[in-house]
């Protein structure tokens, strides 16, 4: 009985092993397409470091709000805190840019 138990799964490990997806492949079954191209590749990667920088920044303007309102009256931490803010908001305005111009620009490259 042992014996029958082991063979089985060894014989189904193999099986299962015969039937691995391509490298690079997505296996089949998972909900999961394979239908990109070299566009939506580069353009999914520069939206998520664009983003990444995004949240960098928003931390920024919350770490620095939070430095303007502990400021206790010294003008010199106060106006600190409101050039990083103004520093963090401008950064903001140009990953916004940034985004639209890299996308014209893939979408006049890979069209």
């Amino acid at each position: 009985m042992f014996q029958d138990f082991i063979s089985n799964f060894i014989i189904t490990t193999v099986q299962a092993q015969e039937s691995l997806p391509p490298v690079l492949g997505v296996p089949t079954g998972t909900g999961t397409t394979e239908t990109g191209t070299l566009f939506t590749f580069i353009s999914t990667i520069v939206a998520w470091v664009l983003g990444l920088v995004g949240i960098v920044l928003f931390v920024i303007i919350l770490i620095s709000g939070f430095r303007y309102a502990t400021a206790g009256g010294d003008s010199k931490k106060a106006q600190d805190a409101i050039g990083s803010i103004t520093s963090a908001v401008i950064g903001l305005f140009i990953i916004g840019f940034a985004f639209v111009i890299s996308n014209a620009v893939l979408g006049f490259i890979f069209t």
